[in-house]
């Protein structure tokens, strides 16, 4: 039995040896194969840095209307919280009884004042036509005088008329005069009374819609109390947020920005209109303020986020799949020459899948796709570019990372 199995295993020996070749044949011509690798070709791209912003809607200006009189009752209410108004509208109506019983009791006094003015007018004329007269006679005498025809006590008498009418002429002057500027003082004070009840009328100072009213029928105006109404002047409406010290530093003026309210699709384009000169030493924010391009059918105080573009800027944008990160370091697969290296690099920013490398890799370089385990350098392999991997076309939005405060207005 012994015999036979040493006869069997001699037999078979060049048989095993036979398919140990070939398996060695095998893995020799499968090695000598390259291996199909999916590549994306680098590419420059835009990437746009953006800001989150938290905040609300207020009005950009708020105009204050205050009554010009004091210790009046309001009488009529015109407007109501909402409401559009034009410049000049009125709003709110005072009590004139004592104003308009002023204005009649004027009326008397001018009266009278203009009859007083007509009696002096009628005083002047005679004291003119007796001056006339009077500087005839004298003149006449004096002519007269020395040739004998008319005696020195004539003469004297004559003169003496003259200077009466003269006198009495400028007492009449005088007299009209004074009537004159007792009904100038009495129009004045109708003009007074006029504008009294005029301001009695308490009018929008601006157009725009009015957000608050504290005007109340029956209630007394005051110096020391605030506003009667307060109107968004212009009906503008802005977005107004907190931004953190980081981000901060990083806004301008004329900056683009995209804000999206609560309720309302799409989103409301705006641009950075203000920011604080300062900021707050306490919670280290500043304010900003962005005005909106359309701000039809939204309210003050509505809450809203939002995001600035804060710069812009070209790189080279891969997939996040493409980029390996140990250590703190990272890193990609390139392909030159159908052999594989490894490459550091600088990475920039992270969304949406995308990342934007600062430094490391040009233009044009075949990055592959999956920087996968199964890689290691100097492998041969043979670059499949991956057109759904290509980052070319599509534009990579950066957010910083910033805690934004509601502003509570």
């Amino acid at each position: 039995m012994s015999g036979i199995s040493r006869s069997v295993l001699s037999m078979a020996k060049p048989a095993i040896c036979a398919f140990f070749l070939w398996l060695a044949f095998v893995s020799a011509s499968h090695s000598a194969e390259q291996m199909p690798v999916s590549v994306v070709i680098a590419r420059e791209d835009a990437v746009t840095e953006t800001i989150p912003v938290v905040g609300s809607l207020v009005a950009r200006e708020e105009v204050q209307v205050h009554a010009f009189l004091q210790d009046r009752a309001i009488e009529h209410v015109l407007a109501e919280v909402g409401q559009r108004v034009e410049k000049g509208q009125p709003l709110a109506l005072l009590d004139t009884t004592e104003a308009r019983m002023l204005l009649d009791k004027n009326s008397v006094s001018m009266l009278r004042a203009r009859a007083a003015v007509a009696v002096e007018e009628s005083r002047l004329e005679v004291a003119q036509v007796r001056l006339k007269e009077a500087l005839k006679v004298v003149d006449r005498s004096r002519a007269l005088q020395p040739k004998g025809a008319v005696s020195l006590q004539v003469l004297e008498e004559h003169e003496n008329a003259y200077a009466r009418a003269v006198a009495e002429h400028a007492l009449a002057q005088q007299s009209l005069a004074l009537a004159e500027a007792d009904a100038a003082l009495i129009e004045r004070e109708r003009y007074e009374i006029e504008l009294t009840i005029e301001r009695s009328t308490v009018r929008a100072p601006e157009y725009g819609f009015v957000l608050r009213r504290t005007a109340r029928v029956g209630a007394m105006t005051s110096g020391s109390a605030g506003p009667l109404f307060v109107i968004a002047r212009n009906a503008e409406i802005e977005f107004v947020a907190q931004v953190t010290e980081t981000s901060f530093v990083m806004l301008g003026e004329g900056m683009h920005a995209e804000i999206r309210l609560a309720g309302h699709e799409g989103v409301v384009r705006g641009t950075l209109r203000l920011n604080a000169a300062e900021l707050d030493p306490v919670t280290r924010s500043g304010e900003v303020r962005i005005a909106l391009g359309d701000a039809e059918g939204m309210k003050p105080g509505m809450f809203a986020r939002g995001t600035v573009h804060a710069s812009m800027r070209r790189n080279i944008v891969l997939p996040g799949s493409a980029v390996k990160t140990a250590g703190g370091v990272s890193s990609v697969f390139i392909v030159e020459n159908d052999v594989v290296a490894l490459r550091p690099v600088v990475i920039g920013t992270r969304r949406n899948g995308l990342v934007e490398i600062v430094d490391g890799i040009s233009q044009g370089e075949m990055v592959v796709l999956k920087s996968a385990g199964f890689l290691k350098v100097e492998d041969k392999v043979k670059p499949i570019i991956a057109a759904s991997g290509r980052p070319a076309g599509e534009r990579l939005v950066s957010s910083v990372a910033t805690e934004s405060m509601e502003v509570a207005r």
